[in-house]
Formats: C-alpha cells, sequence, structure tokens
C-alpha cells in the first residue's frame, strides 16, 4: 500500500515530536497532475494503464466492449482464409491423409457448394431467413409492442419471453449438446466411473420434442449432476471435467428454461399489459398455445440443412481431420465467424462459399437494415447500409458498400488493381444489372484497390457503446 502520509515511525514507539519531516515536501509548491475538468479521469490524472499520457504500460485495463472492438479490427481475414481453402479444393485438404468420415464430411462440403446462377438468388434469401431467428406475425407485433411502449416492465417481460421461446425451440440441440458434453467427460474420468456415466446416459431421452423437458430436466438435476460433483468431492479432480461441469450447468438452465409451461406462463404474463393487448388484442393463451404447435421448430432454431453441412466442414478441421497443419486456419475461421455472431455486433451477417458453373467464389456480407432506427416506429425513414466482400477465383477480392433508402443510393465498388483497364467494362456491366432489377442508384462510384477492410470502417452503428460505461469482469 502506497505511504500517504509520507512519515516515517522511530522504533522507540509512536512519538510525535520524534516524527521526521517529509523530505520531499516543501521541494515544488506546484501542484502535480492537475486534473482538467473538460475531462473525465482519474483523480490522479493517470491513464487507465496506470501510467500518464506519455508513458502507456504494456497491461491495458480495457472493457470487454473496448476488446470486442479491438479483436473486429485484428482478427484474420475470413474472406481471405476461406478462400484460400475454398480455391485450392478437396486436394489440398485431403492429401492421402484424411480419415473415411472426414473425407466423406469435406466432400458433402464441397458438393452442397456447387450450384447453377438460377439457384444463387434463392440461396441466399434462404440463409438471410435462417439467419433470423425471430419471424413471423407474432414477432412482428412484439417487435411493435417493443418500439411502442415507455414500460420497462413490459419490455424486460417480453425479451424473457422471447429468451424462453428461443431455449424451446433449440430444445433438441441443447440437448445433443448436452449429450455430447457428457460424453466428452467420460475420457477424463476412471473406467468404473465411465461405465456408471453410460448407464446413467441411457436414461437420457434424446428424442424428447421441442418444450418437452421434464424427463430429462429430472434426470440431469436428481441424478448426473450430483453423481459428477460426488466424482469431484471423492477424488479432488479439479481438472477439465470440472470445467466441463460448469458448461453442463449452463446447458441445463437453458434447457429447463425451454419448458412449454414456461413459454405458456411468459406469454400469459404478457397478456396483462395494456401495451401489449394493444398489438395482440384479446389472444388467449390457449390460442396462442394453438399457434405455437404449428411452428416450424427447426426453422425457428435456425436449422439449414448448408449450414449444418458448413459446421460439419469447421468441425472436421479443427480436430485436425484435415491435417494439423490446417487446423490452424480452421481455428481463424471459427474465431471470426463467432466475433460476427457477438451480441455486441447489431448486423446480420452472411458468409458463403459457392462453386457456380466450375467458377469458385467466396463472398461475405454484413448487412444493417434499418441503420436510422427502428423501423417499427412510425415516421423513421428506413435506410439500409450493406457491406461486401467478394473473392473471385483468378481475378481477386472485391469489396462493394451500398447505401440505400427512399430518397438516398449510393453504391461504391473497390475491384482488383489487376483490373483497372476494364473499369468501364465493369461500370457498364454494373448498370445493366441495376436497370434490370429496377434499382435507382444516384451515386456509383468505382476504384481499383482500396476500400474499407473491417465492418468497424463502415458501420457506425458498431461503436455506438463507444462512450458509455462498460466494464470486465
Amino acid at each position: 500500500m502506497a505511504d500517504v502520509l509520507k512519515v516515517t515511525t522511530p522504533l522507540s514507539g509512536y512519538d510525535n515530536s520524534t516524527i521526521k519531516n517529509n523530505p520531499q515536501a516543501g521541494q515544488d509548491v506546484q501542484i502535480q497532475n492537475p486534473v482538467d475538468p473538460s475531462k473525465v479521469t482519474r483523480g490522479d490524472n493517470r491513464t487507465n494503464s496506470g501510467g500518464d499520457g506519455e508513458q502507456q504500460l504494456a497491461f491495458q485495463y480495457r472493457s470487454n466492449f473496448g476488446t470486442f472492438l479491438s479483436m473486429v479490427k485484428n482478427v484474420p481475414d475470413l474472406s481471405k482464409v476461406l478462400a484460400d481453402i475454398f480455391f485450392q479444393g478437396e486436394e489440398m485438404l485431403t492429401g492421402g491423409v484424411m480419415g473415411e468420415e472426414a473425407a466423406k464430411r469435406i466432400a458433402s462440403f464441397f458438393k452442397a457448394a456447387q450450384m447453377n446462377e438460377e439457384d444463387l438468388l434463392p440461396f441466399l434469401k434462404e440463409q438471410a431467413e435462417a439467419s433470423v431467428r425471430f419471424s413471423g406475425g407474432i414477432f412482428d407485433r412484439l417487435r411493435s409492442a417493443m418500439a411502442d411502449t415507455n414500460s420497462v416492465d413490459l419490455k424486460a417481460d417480453i425479451l424473457n419471453f422471447i429468451k424462453k421461446f428461443n431455449d424451446m425451440s433449440s430444445g433438441k440441440h441443447i440437448l445433443n449438446d448436452i449429450f455430447r458434453t457428457i460424453k466428452d467427460m467420460e475420457n477424463y474420468v476412471f473406467k468404473q466411473t465411465k461405465e456408471q456415466m453410460e448407464e446413467l446416459l441411457k436414461e437420457l431421452d434424446l428424442s424428447a420434442g421441442e418444450g418437452d423437458t421434464a424427463h430429462n430436466s429430472t434426470l440431469l438435476k436428481e441424478k448426473i449432476l450430483p453423481f459428477l460433483g460426488r466424482y469431484i468431492a471423492m477424488n479432488h479432480d479439479m481438472g477439465t471435467i470440472r470445467d466441463k461441469i460448469s458448461l453442463l450447468t449452463v446447458l441445463m438452465s437453458r434447457y429447463e428454461n425451454g419448458d412449454k409451461e414456461e413459454v405458456m406462463q411468459a406469454f400469459s404474463k404478457l397478456t396483462g399489459y395494456q401495451g401489449f393487448r394493444k398489438f395482440f388484442g384479446g389472444m388467449t393463451v390457449d390460442e396462442f398455445g394453438h399457434l405455437l404447435s404449428q411452428v416450424d421448430m427447426d426453422q425457428a432454431a435456425g436449422k439449414n440443412e448448408w449450414a449444418d453441412k458448413f459446421l460439419d466442414f469447421l468441425r472436421t478441421g479443427v480436430s485436425g481431420g484435415t491435417g494439423l497443419e490446417n487446423k490452424q486456419m480452421f481455428h481463424q475461421m471459427l474465431q471470426s465467424l463467432l466475433l460476427s455472431e457477438s451480441v455486441y455486433m447489431p448486423l446480420l451477417h452472411l458468409a458463403f462459399p459457392v462453386d457456380i458453373n466450375g467458377k469458385k467464389l467466396f463472398s461475405e456480407m454484413w448487412i444493417d437494415p434499418d441503420e436510422e432506427g427502428s423501423s417499427t416506429q412510425a415516421g423513421v425513414k428506413r435506410v439500409a447500409r450493406i457491406f461486401v466482400k467478394f473473392d473471385i477465383r483468378d481475378l481477386g477480392q472485391f469489396k462493394l458498400l451500398l447505401l440505400y433508402g427512399e430518397n438516398t443510393a449510393a453504391l461504391q465498388l473497390y475491384y482488383p488493381e489487376n483490373m483497372k483497364k476494364s473499369e468501364g467494362n465493369i461500370q457498364k456491366g454494373l448498370k445493366a444489372i441495376l436497370e434490370k432489377y429496377h434499382f435507382r442508384i444516384e451515386n456509383l462510384y468505382l476504384q481499383a484497390g482500396g476500400g474499407p477492410n473491417s465492418p468497424v470502417e463502415v458501420f457506425p452503428k458498431i461503436q455506438e457503446r463507444k462512450n458509455s460505461v462498460d466494464v470486465r469482469i
């Protein structure tokens, strides 16, 4: 602890007459580290790193959001990494060392990427719709209720309902994650314990439907979790299995939260709000239950056949199935994808490689369909901002920025420098495409090379929280 008073204590005891003068006192009467009232700083005018403005220490006290911004700017370019793998094809990944199961997954992914020109637009629509978890009449009305009300309680209960619905629609996926987590734990326990865990897992009903969680939740809470707790207590195992139990408890909580009765009760609570009834009328809980029975839970959970094959492709690479030399590249791809799905990322993110009639390209796009605010609010004009990066084999990387609204439209295209002589043809082709689809553009700008690399450079909304108070726990 710092010696604030700058005094010394004699060996003989606390005698006021023997207190020595501070040798630093009186040398400089000027105030050290004066505080600038125009800025919010520490009391001693030090920076967050513990030094002054000219002396920065290596360790930084950064907020969660600040870390997110730094990662977005520095994360490996998914377009570059995945395009390299996709363009080189299966030969680059197999090399004669891949197992049969891994080879099937890789081949299935490359086959799913093959399509014709007329298949591309439906494919894009399918991927965009699968990325929107909450769509349909019920959620449109919930958005309207959220935008219209000033009640904090109503907004909190709407979000609570959505959370429960989300966990219910993802019930099968969460249950499979629970099963895989427990199976993975078997690799870290003794043989006798492993056999006991396998017997307990046989009681887990993997065929249970979404919302039907009672049996499995009881089994997990009353048998499996206590059994694992006793194992750790008896063997003092504080290693990997203890960390996996932490993950298991989170999954169990989500699974139980998705019980159908919980969802119905959350909806029943909403019917007590006048702001809710304004958009839902006199809809009863029974009527809502009837609507719920007609919902496609696979679609609500974001299930998508192409995405599943893409995930199998990533799992194979991350686990080393495509060779240890490629493992790091798959880790970089996974890191980039997860970052784009962060709670701090207020954008729709799509990434997909396609093989159109033998021509391979990889595209990644970020979409803000309503950058001016909430489209549910009356009088608010909707403006969409889109940032696309696409890499075409043998040509290079393109970057496209599109701002489109009721009264404003602008398009910027940055193309590879080796195509500079073809700029006239590119411009002519773009105009033809825009006219074909009745897309009115007031400003069209083309440039060879350059352009933004990160969505942070394109979407100011990402940094909206930059000036708010945020802490790291």
